[in-house]
């Protein structure tokens, strides 16, 4: 079910990074792999916190941690970001899934490439 269209061009996303896969600790920055989906969730940074974006995928963690992305880099590199319900967090208005539907290589392509745009809003700690 969609809650509205699609967020706006200049809205930022927020992708928490929960995996150790999904962080290069000597650059700093998102893997590709944090993206490298067919389809998977965000918020929008409008309507909550870098902590309550955490706090909705992993409850108490201390090592993720959360980038930001420009809704509008993603979609000319072909992501389709779209408000819809997150169907374990009924409440969360915030939430986004974001769809690739082009193959694998070309997804892969685009990934690396969100990956670089992304600014850290919270930095990973993974021990």
């Amino acid at each position: 079910m969609r809650l509205s269209a699609r967020p706006s061009r200049m809205e930022d996303l927020y992708r928490a990074i929960t995996q150790p896969s999904w962080w290069k600790p000597t650059g700093g920055r998102p893997s590709s792999a944090a993206f490298n989906y067919p389809k998977f969730s965000a918020d929008m940074a409008s309507l909550t916190t870098p902590r309550a974006t955490l706090d909705r995928v992993c409850p108490g963690a201390n090592g993720p941690g959360v980038v930001g992305f420009d809704c509008g880099i993603a979609r000319r590199l072909d992501f389709d970001p779209r408000r819809e319900l997150d169907e374990d967090h009924p409440d969360n208005a915030a939430h986004v899934h974001v769809y690739f539907s082009k193959n694998n290589s070309q997804r892969k392509k685009r990934a690396q490439k969100l990956a670089q745009s992304c600014l850290v809003v919270l930095v990973p700690t993974f021990d």
